[in-house]
This record gives structure tokens, C-alpha cells and sequence, in this order.
């Protein structure tokens, strides 16, 4: 969870409004091109004097879809000046960027796990991006089409590209959503429909999510601390095998440890310890019912150092012991 230090210059500048290229053929080559009961899909190369990688977009029901998977071999600049006409999201799985569009006088940040949605009608500006990082980024356009049809063509619902607080952490259930779009569900008709509904998910869950962020800022809540307290949930959720004292923790992202406690609390409705606690017992109970790995071994992975207290644990967070849990699944 140590900061990130940017490079301010050294970037190679691409006018991608002067060449009238879109990023993605300007940066890749088509390789593949295949379509089955209205979805279209695309696969492309990106190409060697960018670097390397791949990028997959499938097309339907006026939605276009596309998976950035990429790692540029230098710092590289584009310019792009572009009519979008519709609801578009964006999900930073991977790597940090930096854009400034529309005007804005100053550059912003985009980082890794951090995600938006705004209903844009052109875009203008630079995207920055930094060499020798993988970049994963899950790309939606959702056109008027689809929102009508779907009972969304009220678009002051949703946030514009210029209004402030449009960058959203990307929460556990939407990265649920994001991970299941990119699975192989059947094909054709099947593939389409699921895509679909993963799509009307995944803008309910922002919906939510832009909802819910305003009222913790209409709270005493310090807006400041949301985006460090995501990025210690998911460090926590990462990291199962080992423990961590509270202030400790708030030592590492910079914050005071009452502060960490409070805001934690407020923002999850639960302590951290709890939530960790809860990490490492659903942990364990996927290991128990999904692989045949010794119980020494599942309390290992899992921060316990003695199978003795990690029996214990278990047996008070779900009434049973491990055991017996594995004989019953």
C-alpha cells in the first residue's frame, strides 16, 4: 500500500484526434473477428512498437464491451478528441494511468481498483499511461438504445464526465460482477444474454455505489479516507495468512489508529478485526469444501500458526468444528 511515484515527463505524445485513429486501432492490430446471434466479437494484437498484450471486445444490443490486457514499453501521451454519445464505465483492475478531459485544469490520478460511470457525449483530453506496468482495464459503452430499453433513458441519474467525486474504488461486488463478465457462459445467444444482464448489474451496483458515497459525504465522515479504507480491505483480503495489529495498519496508510477504527466502522458497519476475522473464516470454509487440503494446512494459509486455535476459531465463528464441517459438505 506504499504511495505510487509518478513520472512527470519522458512521455511520447500521440495526437490521436489528428490521425481520426481510435486508441485501440492505433495501439493494436485485429486478429480475430467472429459473430453468432447478434454478438460480435474481436480480438487484437497490440503491437510490437507499443509493446505487448491483447484486447478483446465484444459488440451487442448497441453495448460495446472491451478488455484492455497490456503493458506499453514506454511512457506514452495520447490525445483524443471523440464523440461518445452514451453511458460509459470504466473498471482499473489493473496499473494507474493519469487523464485530463474536458477542460479540467488539472491532471487526475487513476489507479488501480478504482473504477466510474457518467453518461458522456464527447470527450477531449489526455491519457497518460506508464511503461512497464500491466494495464488491465474492463472498458463499457452502453449506447441510448440499450438504456431505454431497459427503463434508464433518464440520464440525469447518472454523473457527467467534469463533476466531482467520479472516481469510485472498486467495490467487492462489483469486481464480482466484472470477474463473471469476462467468463466463458456459453455462446452465442447464451453469451449475449448473459453479458447483457451483467451490464444492467454492474450499472445498479455503480448506481448504488455513487448513492451511497453521498450520503457518507453529506456525513462528519472525512471523504478523504474512503479510498485508503478500500485499499486496506482488499491489502487485508490479500494478505489472510498473516496478522496485523490495528495500529499497525494505520501506521501503514497514514492515518491515526481512533481515526482508522471510527471511519472503518463507519463506512463498513463492522471493525476491522471483525472484517478480517470474516476473510479468513470464509477462507477456510472454501478450502475445507473445495479441496482436500490437511486442516494444519487451510490454518496456515489462513494466519494460523496452531491447527488447535485455528479449530477453536472456526468452531466459534460457525458452531462447528472443521472437521465436521468437511464430513458434511
Amino acid at each position: 500500500m506504499e504511495k505510487k511515484r509518478r513520472e512527470t515527463k519522458n512521455f511520447k505524445t500521440i495526437d490521436l484526434a489528428e490521425r481520426q485513429c481510435s486508441f485501440k486501432d492505433f495501439i493494436s492490430e485485429e486478429t480475430r473477428q467472429y459473430g453468432s446471434c447478434g454478438l460480435l466479437t474481436k480480438e487484437y494484437s497490440v503491437l510490437p512498437e507499443f509493446g505487448k498484450g491483447h484486447i478483446t471486445e465484444f459488440c451487442f444490443d448497441d453495448v460495446s464491451i472491451a478488455i484492455n490486457n497490456f503493458t506499453f514499453h514506454q511512457n506514452f501521451k495520447f490525445y483524443n478528441d471523440l464523440e461518445v454519445n452514451g453511458l460509459y464505465l470504466s473498471f482499473l483492475v489493473k496499473g494507474d494511468m493519469v487523464i485530463q478531459i474536458n477542460s479540467q485544469k488539472e491532471e487526475t490520478p487513476y489507479d488501480e481498483r478504482e473504477s466510474f460511470m457518467a453518461y458522456v457525449e464527447s470527450v477531449n483530453g489526455t491519457f497518460k499511461f506508464y511503461k512497464n506496468q500491466l494495464f488491465k482495464e474492463i472498458k463499457i459503452r452502453v449506447g441510448n438504445d440499450f438504456l431505454k430499453k431497459h427503463g434508464l433513458n433518464d440520464t440525469s441519474e447518472f454523473k457527467r464526465i467534469t463533476e466531482e467525486n467520479l472516481i469510485l474504488p472498486i467495490t467487492d461486488e462489483v469486481l464480482s460482477v466484472i470477474e463473471n463478465l469476462q467468463q466463458e457462459h456459453g455462446k452465442g445467444l447464451v453469451k449475449r444474454l448473459h453479458l447483457g444482464a451483467k451490464v444492467i448489474e454492474v450499472i445498479a451496483l455503480q448506481l448504488k455505489n455513487y448513492k451511497n458515497l453521498k450520503l457518507k459525504d453529506s456525513a462528519p465522515s472525512n471523504q478523504k479516507y474512503i479510498k485508503k479504507l478500500f485499499l486496506l480491505k482488499q491489502f487485508l483480503k490479500d494478505n489472510l495468512n498473516q496478522n496485523y495489529a490495528v495500529i499497525d495498519l494505520a501506521d501503514q496508510i497514514g492515518m491515526s489508529e481512533n481515526i482508522l477504527k471510527s471511519e472503518f466502522k463507519r463506512t463498513f458497519n463492522c471493525t476491522v478485526n471483525q472484517y478480517f476475522l470474516e476473510q479468513k473464516m470464509e477462507k477456510a470454509k472454501s478450502l475445507l469444501q473445495n479441496t482436500d487440503s490437511p486442516i494444519y494446512e487451510i490454518s496456515e494459509i489462513v494466519g494460523y500458526k496452531n491447527a488447535t486455535h485455528f479449530s477453536a476459531a472456526f468452531k466459534r465463528f460457525y458452531n462447528e468444528t472443521p472437521k465436521n464441517y468437511r464430513l458434511k459438505v
